[in-house]
């Protein structure tokens, strides 16, 4: 439901009391009309806003904003709009914001669905799409997560799982991009086992990495001190050969 900002003469003292309050908070009619925030903009301290019968009046108008900016939010990687929308209260009555949850819990289900997909081609064999997994793994999306309420806690910490999981299937196939995966997700604000099973893999995977790169180290430098010794042969029998020139 959009906001107008000028409905009519036909509505109650009590309405344009709410009207005259949200007229004269800057960021939030702003964000009423636009469905954005200037960057750290902040709604005005009113205690109406915490009172039933203007969130009653404005929830309708708030929850239609407030989903369609964190679905673009996550369409667009804009991790400044989540985090200012992050820092102002959410006006919202309990009913429109159980359809505001579940408009956003039904986003993230369907992102949790492709990233099980992904999970199921890199257990099958399957080329898998970097971009897509780029788009339901990478630091923004988790940056994103992160700023979604604590209503989305349990959710996140599904969503690590699932992440920690398809990251122990692609360490073998693709080690680096599974180690910048496991990297980022190491920041998602998940249950304490999650995070646990996160920083695990990322060590085991970072001892990996130089393990390799100590043994890679040493070959390269056991090749270098092998070139050096034929180079130092080969300059030897030269200067053999130009003794025994001169000697004839």
């Amino acid at each position: 439901m959009k906001y107008e900002l000028s409905p009519g003469a036909t509505i109650s003292e009590q309405e344009k009391a709410f009207r005259s309050f949200i007229s004269n908070d800057p960021a939030l009619s702003y964000f009423l009309e636009t469905g954005t925030l200037r960057k750290n903009a902040k709604f005005a301290k009113e205690e109406l806003y915490k009172d039933p019968a203007f969130l009653a009046f404005i929830a309708p108008y708030f929850e239609d904003i407030y989903v369609k900016a964190v679905f673009r939010c996550f369409d667009l990687k804009d991790t400044n709009l989540i985090s200012d929308i992050a820092a102002n209260p959410l006006l919202l009555d309990d009913t429109h914001k159980k359809i505001a949850f579940d408009k956003i819990f039904k986003l993230l289900e369907d992102k949790k669905a492709r990233l099980i997909s992904l999970y199921n081609n890199i257990q099958m064999g399957y080329q898998v799409d970097m971009i897509e997994l780029s788009e339901q793994t990478g630091v923004m999306t988790i940056c994103i997560l992160n700023y979604l309420p604590v209503d989305f806690q349990a959710f996140r910490t599904t969503y690590g799982n699932e992440i920690v999981k398809l990251v122990r299937s692609l360490m073998t196939k693709d080690f680096n991009s599974a180690r910048n995966i496991i990297t980022d997700v190491r920041q998602l604000k998940a249950d304490a086992q999650t995070t646990y099973d996160a920083e695990q893999l990322y060590q085991q995977m970072e001892n990996a990495a130089q393990k390799a790169a100590a043994v890679e180290s040493a070959r390269e430098e056991r090749s270098s001190g092998g070139n050096i010794i034929w180079a130092v042969i080969g300059f030897i029998i030269f200067i053999i050969k130009m003794i025994m020139l001169f000697a004839d």
